[in-house]
This record gives structure tokens, sequence and C-alpha cells, in this order.
């Protein structure tokens, strides 16, 4: 055991390779590129060789480097999979899924109450995090997730498209439904969501889209996630960019109108991420089932 190098290391140095590159690695393990290369050094210090080609433009092993990570990376992948079948017999029978605070309670929740019909005496738990590093997929048995459908290790089926729309609650959409987007953009009052990752649609990507031609985006409030900003949208505080697919029972039933019928379409989209082994389940497929059923959304990207 005295001869093995520093694990953190290893899981950055796997990362590195299979990714190619280190700022995606930090991007995966949630960390920055300095925290990375520090691995990496302290791993090559350790071992006594380089394992990477400094002058590449991309994170290139040396053929030591790739020689040892053909060799460890095996074994990682045996100690992660070892490591989650312990989990999943150490964990209380039942399912636990984790997603964002907006999806548990605009999307998910009503239709959880389709697989407790299949499933009366399953206990469901739901766990709810503004950010993905937040959100541990080696803890819960699956997790709704934002992105582009890939997640490492995981297997992965589309909920929703990224759709969205500027919607307001009919108090206020009454008095804006005659204005140009121009004007829109320009009085608001504007919801914002915070995006330090800059993943999702802004306000500056529809102007960019619907409305180049504006100078001004009104300031407007700046909320923490999408729930708090559809709950804003409801009470009459603001127009916020919608999610086709949260928001269809909110417009069904007039809690919510949509000031344009223009959508802004992605490649991303929310996901239902898991283990290949807990879709290949009993609950695993059911959960599917309830969550997919019914969803019929067929856009073009803008």
């Amino acid at each position: 055991m005295r001869d093995l190098p520093p694990l953190k290391a290893l899981r950055v140095f796997e990362s590195c390779v299979r990714l190619r590159s280190f700022t995606k690695a930090a991007s995966e393990m949630n960390v920055g590129q300095p925290a990375v290369s520090h691995q990496i050094q302290t791993l090559e210090k350790d071992i006594g060789l380089r394992l990477f080609d400094r002058n590449a433009t991309v994170a290139t092993p040396t053929p030591e480097g790739m020689a040892y990570y053909n060799r460890i990376s095996v074994a990682l992948e045996d100690i992660s999979r070892a490591t989650g079948a312990l989990r999943q017999k150490a964990r209380k029978p039942g399912l636990t899924l984790s997603t964002y605070p907006g999806i548990a309670m605009f999307w998910l929740m009503p239709r959880l109450s389709k697989l407790k019909q299949s499933e009366p005496d399953l206990a469901v738990r739901v766990t709810t995090a503004e950010r993905d590093s937040d959100i541990p997929l080696n803890d819960v048995d699956c997790a709704i997730l934002f992105g582009d459908g890939h997640w490492a290790g995981q297997t992965s089926h589309l909920l929703m498209p990224e759709v969205v729309v500027p919607v307001a609650a009919p108090s206020l959409a009454c008095r804006l439904l005659d204005q140009p987007r121009s004007a829109l953009l320009e009085n608001g009052p504007l919801i914002h969501l915070e995006d330090r990752d800059q993943r999702w649609f802004s306000w500056q990507d529809w102007r960019e889209a619907r409305a180049p031609g504006s100078a001004i985006i009104d300031g407007g409030i700046e909320v923490t996630n999408h729930g708090i900003a559809i709950h804003e949208t409801l009470m009459g505080h603001g127009i916020a960019l919608g999610w086709k697919g949260v928001i269809d029972e909110l417009l069904a039933n007039g809690l919510l109108v949509t000031l344009d019928d223009e959508p802004l379409v992605s490649d991303r989209g929310y996901y239902l991420v898991g283990p290949a082994a807990f879709f290949n389940s009993r609950i695993g497929a059911r959960l599917l089932a309830a969550l997919t059923a019914g969803l019929t959304y067929h856009f073009k990207r803008q």
C-alpha cells in the first residue's frame, strides 16, 4: 500500500487522459484548472516521469503516461463499480432522485404520482440542489440534469429539450402584449436567472435572436434558480424566460401567458441520468415510463 500514489491525483490523471483536456477535466471534477495542473505535477513527482507533453495544445499523454493510463483506468473502473454496488446495498429500500428546485417543484412532483400508482409501496425521496456539483450522482439512484446528454459512466434519457419563451402573469401580460420585442427588453420588468456557467438561455440570448436592434436590457431582478423565477412570474413581479414543458400546465390553466410565440431552441435539455443497471431494473424502467409519458416536444433549433 505504501507504493500507491495519491488517489486524488490518479482520478485527475484519468480524467485528463480520457477527456484530452485539463480544462474539461477541471469542469468534470468541479475544480479550477490550476488545481488539475497541481495534481498532475504531484503525480509526476511521485512517479518520477513526465506523463503529459507540455508543448501540446491538448492534454497529450507521453508514451509512458498512456501505458500507465491503460493499466490504472481498468482498476479505477473496478473500484467505482465495487463501491457503487456496496452503496446500493447499504441504501434503504426505495428510490432517491436528485434535481434542481424548479424542476422538482413545477415538473417532477406531479409526474411521480404516476409512478406511485404502479408502485404504491415504493418510498420515493427527492433531493434538490442549484448546482450540478452539489448533486452526488454516486449517492442517488438517478438525477434530472441539464446538459448535452453526455455524462461520464452514466446513461441518459432526454425529458425536455431547451425550448424557452417569455412569459408573464395575466395581470402584467395585458399591459405588454401589444408592445414590440425591443420594448419588452428595455422596459421589462425582466427576471434574470443567475447562471455563472452560462448554460441556459438568457435575456441576452433572446435579444440577439429576436431583437438584435435593442441597445438596452432592463436590469430587473436576478434570482438563483428557475423555481424562484417561475414563482416571481406567477406573482406578477416580472417577465421570465419559461421552459416549454415545465410551464405547459401553468399556460393551459391561464396562470401564465406567452408574450412571444417564437421560442428559442438549443441542442441542450433536461435528461434523466443514472447507471445503465438502474434503468434495466423494474423501478428504473417504470420511473422512465412515468416521466416520459405524453411528452411530444418536437422543435427545430432556431
